[in-house]
């Protein structure tokens, strides 16, 4: 597996959790696109397996990525319905890469994030990313200022 089948694997699951709606305001992120826009992510995605050291994929923990709605409320993307053997060769490979770039499981998953994140924001935007992400600092300091939030 390269790290374009990870991103690609990873995207195509994360895309399937789609539409998602926020559990307190409502609001409904008909898209990734739309969510990546709406949201801001809390710290590094989580891959609750590598942190206990369990390599056995028969019952996976999963993987998570928190991010705040503008309302404040934290919201999830996990690893959930993915199929087992997806996860389990995306954790190995996953273990290996982390392994041979002396880099922690999270900072390998926030890279794949960041490698998404890019892909749809561009892809959607037209190639217009410094526009969007301009937009999308704008919007996260409105949402500071309006509840002080960072």
């Amino acid at each position: 597996m390269t790290e374009t089948d990870a991103v690609r694997l990873t995207r195509a699951h994360i895309e399937s959790k789609f539409p998602k709606t926020c559990s307190a305001c409502g609001r409904v992120f008909a898209t990734l696109a739309d969510y990546l826009r709406q949201t801001r992510h809390v710290g590094q995605p989580v891959a609750y397996d590598a942190e206990v050291h369990d390599w056995d994929h028969r019952e996976p923990l999963g993987t998570m990525s928190l991010a705040n709605c503008v309302c404040g409320t934290t919201m999830a993307i996990d690893s959930e319905g993915m199929p087992l053997r997806t996860f389990a060769r995306l954790m190995m490979w996953a273990r290996r890469v982390s392994r041979q770039r002396h880099v922690s499981m999270r900072e390998l998953l926030a890279s794949i994030r960041r490698r998404i994140d890019e892909q749809v924001l561009s892809e959607r935007d037209g190639g217009e990313d410094r526009g969007r992400r301009d937009e999308q600092i704008r919007f996260h300091r409105r949402a500071r200022q309006a509840g002080g939030r960072t």
